[in-house]
């Protein structure tokens, strides 16, 4: 396990500031997520995690290295598509051992980790079935199998259950959290859907226009969202506007349409 720490890291498309300034920390085997509306850089972070852009400005950091200049293939890391990405003329069994077979890894081991990574996703009987003869559900695990075969330090998850079917997609969200747990492998997770990062995160990193807005557990972000945006964007809320009369802090007096409210700061 490795902890991934960004610090001040930007990325710029042109004159587009995809990621702006971003700094946060994973902890070893941590489930975090990066949770915001289409657009706002959560995919881009993802990516330069991985190591398929590299940052204009800030560094990037895998337990104490410096990665900025270290290649995917270096970093050791696995990575789940929106899109699954998988070989359409590959069977199940090649596509998930593709990447030890690029490694070079041993015949026997490779065997022996391709077999438990199925194991593990329940695709056991479907080793000969191409992409085409799959449901969408089991061709993510397919993809999910072949991030897990090669035992990376750094497991990313880009919207991967987006193109599934709600029953299905609540499904594997369970899945995906229990291997999670029993691999303790350090998760980086990207969604849009707020009930999906509420529920299997140990912590969440809100974000908006390339910038993260706030970071907390599940619960600390849905009770105590530390913005209007975030608010309105992860759960029901009503909005007054009102004037503050009075701080007396942890109080505070609030005027709101002639009325005078009593709140917590």
């Amino acid at each position: 396990m490795v902890s991934v720490k960004l610090v001040e890291v930007t990325k710029r498309f042109g004159d587009f500031v995809a990621v702006d300034h971003i700094s946060f920390h994973v902890r070893e085997g941590e489930f975090f997520t990066l949770l915001g509306p289409s657009g706002c850089g959560k995919t881009t972070t993802l990516r330069l995690i991985a190591g398929f852009y590299k940052p204009d400005e800030g560094e990037i950091y895998f337990d104490n290295k410096l990665v900025n200049d270290l290649p995917p293939w270096k970093r050791n890391i696995g990575m789940v598509f929106q899109n699954y990405a998988l070989w359409p003329h590959m069977n199940v069994w090649d596509n998930i051992a593709y990447g030890l077979k690029v490694r070079k890894i041993p015949r026997r081991e490779i065997e022996k980790r391709v077999k438990e990574a199925i194991r593990l996703v329940g695709l056991e009987g479907l080793e000969k079935r191409k992409p085409s003869q799959l449901s969408g559900g089991q061709q993510q695990r397919v993809a999910l199998a072949r991030a897990l075969v090669i035992e990376p330090q750094v497991l990313l998850l880009d919207e991967p259950l987006s193109n599934l079917d709600a029953k299905v997609r609540a499904q594997l969200r369970v899945e995906i959290r229990k291997l999670q747990k029993k691999l303790k492998i350090t998760t980086i997770y990207v969604t849009h859907d707020q009930e999906e990062a509420l529920s299997i995160s140990d912590r969440v990193a809100v974000m908006s226009h390339g910038r993260i807005l706030q970071i907390g557990t599940p619960r600390e972000v849905y009770e105590n969202p530390s913005s209007r945006f975030i608010a309105d964007f992860i759960g029901m809320s009503n909005f007054i506007e009102g004037t503050v009369k009075e701080l007396h802090p942890p109080m505070a007096l609030i005027e709101a349409k002639g009325v005078l409210i009593e709140v917590l700061t």
